[in-house]
């Protein structure tokens, strides 16, 4: 049967239906959030506005905020999408759920995995069968199907065409299908829809059932659990999440932020044998987490500014899982700051953060200037500016930006909430005081001394709105990942804090 418990992302962000940031943010009351996607007809029962107050007749605004998905090639680096300074960009990570199932082997071993579809659990040892390396089990003999437990490879193609493959052994007799997953996607496990009970193993789990396998009369039983909840060590990184650094843009930290995009429930294509709803994977997943908690800050301060809400989420994101460990990748290491950006979205603290980077437009454009004069100078082209005005005012939709009268600024120049520094060089930033008067402390947080130091160690705010400028120095030439903190009796601002080579 398929257990129902699987629309988890919510409340793994803290959010809860009638208290906290919902209720206070009157559930992003005024706030519309456009989405640029295909396949899903207007009809979908996601878009039923059922119980909702009819749109108004006449309605003006602008578009404030650009949250885009970092791509699916990771996890190798520089796979980066979007990353251009005036996007958040969002990297895609797991839930604190799980749909419980396995293998208990009769060595007395488990092997834990998950199925989607949950079926009856073993009542005795049954024997196993892995076809070996490449069979895929497009061939498996009858005599190692029948009343077996089969173990097989994920083929890496279509669902429908993965799901003939195992409805036919399933017609020959299988006991169980095994899948295990991809080499390169390590421990992650992303859900597939097969029409049968399959128990799905990771990677790297998936060595030790198929090591198992080889010895002679090696038997398990099957057995399901159903959804677990407050499941250890989440999130993770999915493997798929495209990483860092940027090729067009390396002084910039991207992805920005990490959010829940591994087995989603989420809209689809209805079809003759599959309903309106699916499980989904990949950092398109993760991108509406990120554009609801906007939609909820800005309902709360409609004063911000596109770049304070994002520095906002940036600066109060965890580091930590809910184990309080780093955030691990798909092989169970510390993930990089080019993988997880500033952290996991935390919503609660994001509508309160205490100070934020804010950047104008004016600024943008400054960058985009400086991109265009480089380009030239790369290219020995002597011609005037005009063209980049134009393509400046165009990409900016502002008329009154040209690049004859703004200073250009370079990627390490933009107040950026994340901080790259350049080995041997000093960037500057801006701090702007959104909460009460309060000082604040800084310290880094780094493996070991890399000789990075900032100026100044406190900084003392008496308004709100009122902005502080600090410099962070690196002298030598190790790089490294670390974090600078500020901190107030209420209120803790971090910034990742990477150093790179010139």
């Amino acid at each position: 049967m398929m257990y129902p418990a699987t629309t988890r992302s919510p409340e793994f962000l803290g959010l809860s239906k009638d208290a906290g940031l919902w209720t206070k943010s009157s559930y992003g009351k005024g706030i519309i959030i456009g989405v640029i996607d295909s396949g899903i007809e207007s009809s979908h029962p996601s878009f039923d506005d059922a119980g909702m107050s009819p749109p108004p007749a006449k309605w003006k605004g602008t578009c404030k905020d650009m949250v885009k998905p970092a791509g699916n090639d990771g996890p190798d680096p520089s796979t980066v999408n979007n990353d251009t300074p005036w996007e958040i960009t969002v990297a895609a990570g797991s839930v604190d759920r799980k749909l419980a199932a396995g293998l208990l082997l009769e060595s007395g071993d488990l092997v834990e995995g998950e199925a989607l579809v949950q079926g009856p659990n073993s009542t005795a040892y049954q024997p196993l069968h892995y076809p070996g390396e490449g069979n895929l089990c497009r061939k498996v003999s009858a005599e190692h199907t029948r009343g077996h437990i089969v173990i097989c490879d994920d083929a890496g193609v279509k669902v429908d065409d993965q799901a003939r493959i195992i409805k036919n052994l399933y017609d020959n007799g299988a006991a169980q299908v095994v899948l295990i997953g991809q080499e390169k996607a390590g421990f992650t496990l992303g859900f597939r829809e097969y029409g049968s009970s399959v128990v799905q193993e990771p990677a790297a789990v998936g060595h030790k059932l198929k090591d198992y396998s080889q010895y002679p009369d090696s038997a398990a039983q099957v057995f399901f659990k159903g959804t677990q909840l407050g499941v250890g060590q989440s999130p993770t990184v999915a493997y798929f999440s495209s990483q860092g650094p940027s090729r067009g843009n390396p002084r910039i930290l991207k992805p920005d932020i990490l959010a829940p995009g591994l087995d989603i429930l989420a809209a689809a294509t209805e079809s003759p044998d599959r309903g309106p709803f699916r499980f989904k994977s990949g950092t398109s997943m993760a991108v509406p987490h990120i554009s609801g908690v906007v939609a909820l800050l800005k309902s709360v301060h409609p004063d911000w500014s596109p770049m304070a809400i994002r520095s906002a989420i940036m600066t109060t994101a965890d580091e930590l899982d809910n184990d309080g460990k780093p955030i691990m990748n798909e092989k169970h290491e510390p993930a990089s700051a080019f993988a997880v950006g500033a952290g996991h979205v935390n919503p609660t603290r994001a509508v309160d953060p205490g100070l934020v980077y804010d950047l104008e437009v004016k600024d943008y454009a400054g960058y985009v200037c400086h991109l265009f004069a480089r380009a030239r100078l790369d290219d020995d082209d002597d011609d005037d500016n005009y063209a980049d005005d134009y393509t400046v005012q165009d990409i900016l939709q502002d008329l009154n930006l040209n690049c004859r009268n703004l200073p250009r600024l370079s990627d390490i120049d933009l107040n950026y909430p994340s901080i790259v520094v350049p080995a041997n060089t000093t960037v500057r930033r801006t701090l702007t005081n959104v909460g009460p008067a309060e000082q604040y402390t800084g310290r880094l947080s780094m493996a070991h001394d890399v000789g990075v130091d900032f100026s100044l160690k406190w900084l003392s705010f008496s308004r709100p709105g009122e902005k502080l400028t600090f410099q962070v120095s690196h002298h030598g030439s190790e790089i490294a990942e670390g974090f600078l903190i500020w901190e107030s009796n209420t209120h803790t601002v971090q910034s990742p804090l990477v150093v790179v080579r010139p």
